[in-house]
């Protein structure tokens, strides 16, 4: 891969924040409930099981990036693994999972702001409301990818502050009572569950996309991922105990964590978690506005799309067109699809990305002949654990999530064929 941008403007504190806003975002301040519904208190073992399994895909990512500088992650490491058309087929749901969840974070900004007006969450408000943070976030990104960054900076600390304050007042607070009985409704929603708990880990394999625009990239970026995936784990089985902890009735709750935070805090403290769930939801906007684009970026410069793609702006030296490109189908989807829709979506696609990465890693090792830099210890075995991992956790998805990925993934293969032969018939004209 080219060098994009020899100046490489992010640092490892930039791409810990990316990773931490894309896995900290809207799911944990409307998923407890869900959970507790599910499976009681056990439903902070929930996060710990998934956060475990998925630890192991964590480390594949953080070791395939290890041997990678440009822009794509797992599309790069698909790419020399499995060939140029698997690698495709990558890269392209790689790109749909970010639009994806752009567009299912955008349509809950709104939903919360009903805490204070109900009027607020109606569908017309949630909608243009979504489409006003898409649109504002790619504005941003498209005038700087440090300004993105800066973006993504500020909202990944402000939105931590209320999720620790929370943590550190509720935790100590707990009412041992409401663990009992511990799994009311057995273990088999364990599955589903997990399910919903898979969608708020998926974020970490955002942090090698823009590597790019890294400084000392296949050092830094392994860091970012491990880290932000520890943290993002320990944070999570914290927040579901204190919440499980402070309200017996979370299950019941429509704003599961603002009334959690009510009982420990004060009246006060559901407003301040749910202006925390705005702030969150926008930094997560912010995050998939910035990595988003650069799957196009790296789709172009591999020769995958048109070059164009990866044209950088005169000025503000960003990819412009893979940015409103992404912005202007995150608003398409947005308005089509609600959040649940999109959330489910999501999982499989995000599925497919994990899948490839970790079958991907003992390839690249004999490929590359790496003898310095991150490894996974214990040969094939955390690779193994991961594939096996993200086939169960995928597993749980409906026959209608796979259906959308798979024609998601056909769409993909016919929009090539269509831009591969216009741009041949374009080079025949000119000629």
């Amino acid at each position: 891969m080219t060098d994009r941008n020899s100046a490489r403007p992010l640092s490892l504190f930039d791409i810990t924040c990316i990773g931490v806003n894309a896995i900290v975002g809207s799911s944990i301040f409307l998923f407890p409930g869900r959970l507790a519904g599910m499976l009681g208190p056990a439903s902070v073992l929930s996060f710990g099981l998934s956060g475990l399994l998925l630890s192991s895909v964590a480390l594949c990512f953080a070791e395939a990036s290890a041997d990678f500088d440009g822009h794509g992650g797992p599309y790069l490491y698909a790419r020399m693994a499995f060939g140029p058309s698997v690698g495709y087929g990558i890269g392209w749901l790689c790109w749909l999972a970010e639009v994806l969840s752009l567009a299912a974070v955008a349509d809950g900004i709104a939903i919360y702001l009903g805490f204070f007006n109900p009027a607020w969450a109606a569908p017309v408000v949630v909608k243009s409301s979504a489409v006003l943070v898409i649109v504002v976030m790619g504005a941003i990104n498209y005038r700087g990818v440090k300004l993105g960054a800066w973006t993504s900076n500020f909202f990944t600390v402000a939105k931590l502050v209320p999720l620790l304050l929370f943590v550190a007042v509720g935790l100590p607070k707990l009412h041992w009572t409401n663990f009992a009985p511990f799994a009311p409704h057995g273990w088999k929603p364990m599955g589903a569950a997990c399910l919903l708990t898979f969608f708020a880990y998926s974020g970490f394999e955002v942090v090698p996309v823009p590597a790019g625009e890294v400084g000392d990239a296949k050092k830094m970026v392994p860091i970012a991922t491990i880290f932000s995936m520890a943290f993002s784990a320990l944070l999570y089985m914290a927040i579901q105990a204190a919440a499980v902890g402070a309200r017996p009735d979370l299950a019941l709750s429509q704003q599961p964590l603002a009334d959690a935070a009510a009982a420990v805090l004060g009246p006060w403290g559901a407003g301040f978690i749910v202006i925390g769930a705005v702030i969150s939801t926008a930094g997560f906007c912010a995050g998939c506005a910035l990595g988003g684009p650069r799957y196009l970026v790296a789709l172009a410069d591999s020769g995958d799309w048109p070059k164009i793609f990866g044209a950088l702006h005169a000025r503000y030296r960003t990819p412009w067109l893979a940015i409103w490109t992404t912005t202007l189908l995150s608003i398409a989807l947005a308005l089509l699809l609600d959040f649940n829709k999109l959330v489910d979506i999501t999982v499989v696609v995000v599925c497919a990305q994990y899948l490839s990465t970790c079958a991907a890693v003992p390839i690249i090792r004999k490929l590359t002949r790496r003898k310095h830099g991150f490894r996974v210890p214990g040969g094939i075995f955390l690779p193994a654990v991961g594939f096996v991992s993200t086939l169960w956790l995928g597993s749980q998805a409906s026959l209608g999530e796979l259906g959308w990925c798979f024609g998601m993934l056909a769409g993909g293969f016919v929009l090539k064929f269509i831009l591969t032969r216009a741009s041949q018939q374009a080079k025949i004209l000119k000629n």
